[in-house]
C-alpha cells in the first residue's frame, strides 16, 4: 500500500566507449583479471561509512513552486513543500542504476573498489536510506537493475563484449530474492551493449505461457535495431530475439544505409500487457508499443523534433495508466515533458518542464508512481554560454578514419565551456494531467558544490554508423570527453518518493570540497556517486520501506 505521500494526487560505438570508460586508464588485461576476480556471488561483509550521518536533507534549500517554461509562482497556501536530501556513497561510480526494495533496501550500481583504481566491480547496498553502504556484492560494467514489486525480486543485468582478438566476456544476469543480499545467476541473455531489464503482467491471451513467476521479463539493449527479449520464468531462460523496428518516416533521415543510432532506456508494462519501450531512432523521442509481449511493435513518435545525447527519451507510467516521456531538445538543449492519456497512440504537446533559471539541462531520467505523479532527474546549468559555442569535437562528414577519435581532455577545456557549472535537480509534479501542473523543483547538491563542469556529459548529435564503425557518415558532434556517460538512475520507492543515483565530478582543480578532498590529484575527473531524493518535510524520518508493497 501506498502512504500519504500519494494523496497529493496524483560491441558498438556505445560497448566500447562503456567499457573504455570503465576501465579509467587501465589496461584491457588488468581489467579483465580484475572483472574475473570479482565474479562472486557471495555477499560482502565490509562496510563503507558514508560522509555524512544525517538523512542528507536540507530544509533551508526547499523546491521552488513553478509552472511550464520556469514561471515561478507562489507555493500554495498550506503546501508541505518538498525539500532535497542528498548523501555521498563513498564510491566511485559510471553510468549508474539505483532501486529501492520492497524493503527500502537502497542498490545503487556500479562502483568501484577504491577511489582511483580499479574496474566496476558491481552493486553497493544500503538499509538506512543512504547513509551508510556495504561494499559491493557482485561485478560488470554497463549494467541495468530492475525490481519487481509483486515478487520483491531484484534484477541485475551487464553486458557481453567481444573485442578480438584476446577479450571475450558473455553477457550475465543476477538475480536477488533476498533484498539483495545474495545474488545467483540467471540465465544468458543477448550480448549487446546498454541493457535495460524490466517487467510486468502477461498479456491475457499469453498468461498460460508463464512458467512458475507471475511477470514477464524484458530485457532490450543494443541498436541498429534496438533489440528486446523476453523470459517467462522469471529470468531463468530467455525467448528469441525480438527485433524493435525503425519507424517508416524516418527513411529520408537515416539515409540509404539505415544506420541511425536507435538506443532506448528502461521500458515500462502496462497492467494489461501491454509493452512501452523508448527509444531514439535517428535522435527522435519515439516509443515502441507491443500488445503481444514483443512479437510485433507498433513506433509511435512522441514529438516532432530532435533530441541531444544519446538519443534517450525516458519514459514512465502511473498508477492510472497514463504515460510521460522526458527528453532534452537539440535546437535549444532544454528539458521537455510530453504526455499520453491513450495508451501511447497520441501525445500532448510537449511543455520545457525544467526548473526556473536552467538554460541548458542534459540526460533527464524519468519516473512515475500515482495518477499524476511525475518526476525527472537531470543535469542543469543556470550559466550555459548562450548562444551555444561550435562544437569542440566536431566530425566532419564523409569517411570514418579507421581509428575512431577518443578524446581524453577535461570537460572545462571545451572552448566556450570553461565557466560552465551544473547541478543535479528533480523536477517533480503531483498533477502532472492537470492543463497547468505545478511543478516542484530544488538541486540535490548543494549548488557550492556542482556535480559537472565545462561542456554538457551529452552534448551530441545523431549518431550514424555500421557496425564495424570504420566506414558511413555521422552527425556526432559537441563534447565527448572521456568521461562523458550515457545515464545515471532514478527510480520510484514503495512509498511514493523519487529515488536517484548521480555522480559528481571530479573537477581538475574545480572547486568541489566535500565528495572527496583529493580527487584533483588522485583522480581527476572521476565520478564520485551519491543518491538523492526529494521528500516532504514532515515525511522526514520516513523509511524508503513505508507502504512498500505487499
Amino acid at each position: 500500500m501506498l502512504t500519504a505521500r500519494r494523496s497529493w494526487g496524483s560491441v558498438g560505438l556505445g560497448t566500447l566507449k562503456s567499457f573504455l570508460i570503465s576501465l579509467e586508464g587501465l589496461t584491457l588485461a588488468v581489467a579483465v583479471v580484475g572483472l574475473i576476480q570479482g565474479c562472486s556471488h557471495s555477499p560482502s561483509t565490509a562496510s563503507t561509512p558514508s560522509s555524512t550521518a544525517s538523512d542528507g536533507c536540507v530544509p533551508s534549500r526547499p523546491a521552488v513552486a513553478h509552472h511550464a517554461d520556469g514561471v515561478t509562482v507562489q507555493a500554495p497556501q498550506g503546501s508541505d513543500v518538498p525539500i532535497p536530501c542528498a548523501t555521498k556513497t563513498g564510491f566511485r561510480v559510471g553510468e549508474e542504476s539505483i532501486v529501492v526494495t520492497n524493503a527500502g533496501t537502497v542498490l545503487l550500481r556500479p562502483a568501484w573498489a577504491t577511489a582511483t583504481t580499479g574496474p566496476a566491480i558491481g552493486v553497493i547496498r544500503s538499509v538506512d536510506s543512504g547513509a551508510n553502504w556495504e561494499a559491493p556484492s557482485t561485478f560488470g560494467a554497463d549494467t541495468n537493475m530492475w525490481v519487481d514489486r509483486k515478487t520483491g525480486r531484484v534484477f541485475w543485468i551487464a553486458l557481453g563484449i567481444h573485442l578480438p582478438p584476446a577479450i571475450s566476456i558473455a553477457p550475465r544476469l543476477d538475480i536477488s530474492d533476498d533484498d539483495g543480499k545474495t545474488w545467483r545467476p540467471g540465465g544468458q541473455t543477448l550480448a549487446f551493449d546498454h541493457v535495460q531489464i524490466f517487467g510486468g503482467p502477461p498479456t491475457s491471451s499469453m498468461k498460460n505461457l508463464l512458467k512458475g513467476y507471475p511477470n514477464v521479463v524484458y530485457a532490450c539493449m543494443g541498436h541498429k535495431p534496438l533489440k528486446c527479449e523476453k523470459s517467462q520464468d522469471g529470468g531463468m531462460t530467455w525467448g528469441a530475439e525480438l527485433d524493435i523496428p525503425y519507424p517508416s518516416g524516418l527513411d529520408a533521415i537515416q539515409g540509404p544505409a539505415k544506420d541511425c543510432s536507435a538506443f532506448g532506456l528502461q521500458g515500462v508494462v502496462d497492467q494489461d500487457g501491454t509493452v512501452y519501450v523508448p527509444y531514439g531512432p535517428c535522435n527522435r523521442p519515439y516509443v515502441a508499443i507491443s500488445h503481444d509481449e514483443g512479437g510485433h511493435w507498433e513506433p509511435v513518435a512522441v514529438a516532432n523534433m530532435d533530441e541531444i545525447g544519446y538519443g534517450y527519451p525516458s519514459l514512465g507510467i502511473d498508477e492510472g495508466g497514463n504515460l510521460y516521456a522526458a527528453w532534452v531538445g537539440a535546437a535549444d538543449r532544454l528539458l521537455y515533458l510530453a504526455i499520453s492519456t491513450d495508451h501511447g497512440l497520441h501525445w500532448g504537446t510537449p511543455v520545457k518542464a525544467g526548473a526556473p533559471g536552467v538554460n541548458e539541462a542534459a540526460i533527464p531520467y524519468l519516473v512515475s508512481g500515482a495518477k499524476g505523479q511525475v518526476a525527472i532527474a537531470y543535469y542543469g546549468s543556470t550559466n550555459a554560454p548562450l548562444p551555444f559555442p561550435p562544437p569542440c569535437f566536431p566530425v566532419p562528414e564523409g569517411p570514418r578514419p579507421a581509428s575512431f577519435p577518443n578524446p581524453q581532455g577535461p570537460t572545462p577545456s571545451c572552448p566556450g565551456y570553461e565557466n560552465e557549472k551544473w547541478n543535479t535537480y528533480v523536477t517533480e509534479s503531483w498533477n502532472g494531467l492537470d492543463a497547468q501542473p505545478l511543478l516542484w523543483s530544488a538541486t540535490l547538491n548543494d549548488p557550492a558544490q556542482p556535480t559537472w563542469y565545462g561542456c554538457s556529459p551529452s552534448e551530441i548529435g545523431v549518431i550514424r554508423w555500421d557496425e564495424d564503425f570504420n566506414h558511413g557518415h555521422s552527425h556526432y558532434r559537441g563534447c565527448y570527453p572521456r568521461i562523458a556517460f550515457d545515464y545515471y538512475g532514478a527510480t520510484m520507492a514503495p512509498n511514493g518518493t523519487p529515488w536517484v543515483g548521480f555522480a559528481q565530478e571530479c573537477p581538475y582543480g574545480q572547486p568541489a570540497p566535500g565528495n572527496n578532498p583529493n580527487c584533483p590529484a588522485t583522480n581527476p575527473g572521476g565520478l564520485f556517486g551519491l543518491v538523492g531524493r526529494l521528500v516532504r518535510q514532515g515525511e522526514r524520518g520516513d523509511s524508503a520501506q513505508k507502504g512498500a508493497a505487499n
